[in-house]
């Protein structure tokens, strides 16, 4: 019989609980203060009606920041996936015919049409004719659209390819086949018999030859931007490429053939060129195969960015906390009473001084928000400072 093994819990789970009970242990512990001491606690120094306490209480925000360090980015990276480009061309056959004949004697003629469509003109090049003559007599003609392309006895059995003028080419197209007349000698007929007809096309497939990538740029991002690096590196063949052209919302901000197996670095984009929320970043190429990774935007900022988050207040919140029918807080539950903790919070624009060993910290934030989003910013005044949990709270 096989003996049931104890396994040890998992510790980061353990650690999860351990904060969720706190975060409830604190909430149960404002409820359950004396109304004198939960009002000096939430900053409540008014009347109200009835006792003057506020027994309701709403969870607007909730944060587990972490360790916040005194070192701010001034940079922030924006890694993009890697991708192909490329062109590809390939012959095509528009059109085939096993055999046509032609013919003309002086009281007869035979003539030959043959229709053939091209889906891509834009990107459909170098059109030819080939065909075999099996049998040939008196001049040939060829007449593409209306316009004789070719007017000439053909006398060996596997002429050249006769190339189609694009610009005499549309989406539906019309070969006409004729042979010239016997002449003096009216007694004979000329004719051709003609195998393997074919109209060939190269056609360029673009499928691959474009790639958009999107940067996000938050609000607190761009409110702060200075200018936009983008570096990436480039494999391709060297002697086949066309210019690769970025552009940054339909502006363009390179082109050129880069080196192959090199690192390339675009010059700084200004801050103003872009938006908030999704910027395109669109590359293209006419022609070639190129392999771009390790692509990286980099977002210098104007001052450093520290750890900033958002609640929203709706049109009734709002109502409440400017009509002093509700206090407003922010709180945060620290690590330990051991260490002092010093910093500033932004709520919005306005400055909160932190400086307490305290456990816990708690300011009323009525007069400092607005209808709509509002934010939190938490700025440490030491190396670093340690929060465990962040909260804005309505009490009623």
């Amino acid at each position: 019989m096989k003996k049931a093994q104890l396994t040890n819990p998992n510790p980061q789970s353990m650690i999860a609980l351990l904060i969720f009970i706190i975060g409830v242990a604190l909430v149960m512990y404002i409820l359950f203060l004396p109304p004198a001491e939960r009002a000096e606690l939430l900053e409540q120094n008014r009347s109200t009606p009835g006792d003057g306490t506020r027994d309701e209480i709403s969870i607007l925000m909730t944060q587990e920041p972490g360790r916040i360090s005194n070192i701010a980015d001034t940079e922030i990276i924006k890694d993009l996936p890697s991708f192909n480009l490329f062109t590809r061309t390939d012959a095509k056959t528009l059109a085939e015919f096993d055999s046509i004949y032609i013919k003309k004697s002086l009281f007869e003629e035979q003539m030959r049409n043959i229709t053939f469509g091209i889906e891509d003109l834009e990107h459909t090049d170098n059109y030819a004719l080939s065909y075999n003559v099996q049998r040939h007599s008196g001049v040939l003609t060829i007449i593409l659209n209306d316009n004789i392309i070719l007017s000439n006895e053909i006398t060996t059995a596997s002429p050249a390819p006769l190339k189609l003028p694009k610009d005499l080419l549309k989406e539906n197209n019309n070969l006409v086949f004729r042979v010239s007349g016997p002449g003096i000698e009216f007694w004979k007929s000329n004719q051709y018999i003609l195998e393997d007809i074919k109209v060939t096309a190269d056609f360029t497939d673009i499928s691959a030859q474009e790639n958009i990538q999107i940067i996000h740029v938050t609000e607190q991002e761009i409110d702060n931007l200075e200018s936009m690096d983008l570096r990436f590196a480039v494999n391709c063949e060297e002697l086949a490429n066309a210019p690769l052209e970025i552009y940054l919302r339909k502006r363009l901000i390179y082109s050129s053939v880069p080196d192959c197996g090199t690192s390339v670095l675009i010059p700084p984009v200004d801050g103003s060129r872009l938006i908030e929320g999704e910027n395109d970043l669109l590359f293209r190429t006419e022609k070639g195969n190129y392999l771009l990774y390790g692509i990286e935007a980099k977002l210098h900022l104007k001052k450093p960015l520290f750890p900033t988050y958002f609640f929203n207040l709706d049109a009734e919140t709002f109502n409440k906390v400017k009509n002093d029918e509700g206090d407003l807080n922010v709180s945060i539950l620290f690590p330990n009473s051991e260490d002092r903790k010093k910093g500033i919070i932004l709520v919005n624009d306005y400055i909160l001084e932190i400086e307490t060993y305290d456990t816990f910290y708690n300011r009323k934030i009525n007069s400092f928000v607005r209808q709509g989003n509002n934010a939190v910013e938490i700025q440490p005044k030491d190396e670093k400072l340690d929060i465990v949990e962040l909260h804005v709270f309505l009490a009623e």
